[in-house]
């Protein structure tokens, strides 16, 4: 068996909640990531715990698809992994780390490793370049979203109520919190069981 590894670390001027909402964020993920997400089903949710069936395009080779089961499972407080099964019949595990220093900046690391056996071995050379454009176009597709809701939370937006009335109250300097599973609408098309598109 080899091993391929590739790791990206970036830095963001959001709070660690926010870039933890992005990645439990499964609503954003057809819309904001159309070209690459193709479809998905959500099977089961909780706050550590995340387990989907999801359609995409295969990285530089975009006439292909391919479909993968994913499951996310939050570690503690600043870690996460995503146990993947899918692209070419490769298991993979994608690490993510997320830590808030100085306040409202994170330090965000994705570590892929990817496990080839047998004839996928010969794959490695063209995995590298794939999982580099995936990873940056997934990053900057979600770029905005984290920049915006950073700044909608600092003025006091709150779910589902909005931006608080008076302008004077439009401030907040508090923590800012992520709880999970993210919550949703009654009828949002990803509860539990129904389709993500």
């Amino acid at each position: 068996m080899k091993l391929l590894q590739r790791e990206f670390v970036r830095q963001v001027p959001v709070s660690e909640a926010v870039g933890w909402w992005n990645q439990w964020d499964h609503e954003h993920t057809l819309v904001v990531h159309g070209e690459s997400w193709l479809d998905g089903h959500l099977l089961y949710e909780d706050e550590r715990t995340c387990i989907a069936f999801v359609t995409i395009r295969v990285p530089i080779f975009s006439f292909l698809t391919s479909t993968a089961t994913n499951v996310n499972l939050k570690y503690d407080a600043h870690t996460m992994y995503t146990i993947n099964l899918g692209l070419f019949g490769i298991p993979s595990i994608t690490k993510i780390t997320i830590h808030e220093d100085p306040p409202d900046h994170i330090t965000h690391h994705t570590t892929y490793t990817f496990f080839l056996r047998g004839w996928r071995r010969l794959l490695a050379p063209l995995m590298s370049p794939m999982i580099a454009r995936w990873n940056e176009r997934v990053w900057q597709e979600d770029l905005p979203l984290k920049l915006r809701r950073q700044k909608m939370l600092r003025h006091g937006f709150r779910d589902f109520v909005g931006l608080p009335e008076k302008l004077a109250d439009r401030r907040h300097d508090g923590p800012i919190e992520c709880r999970l599973p993210i919550k949703r609408l009654p009828d949002s098309p990803i509860e539990t069981g129904r389709l993500l598109g």
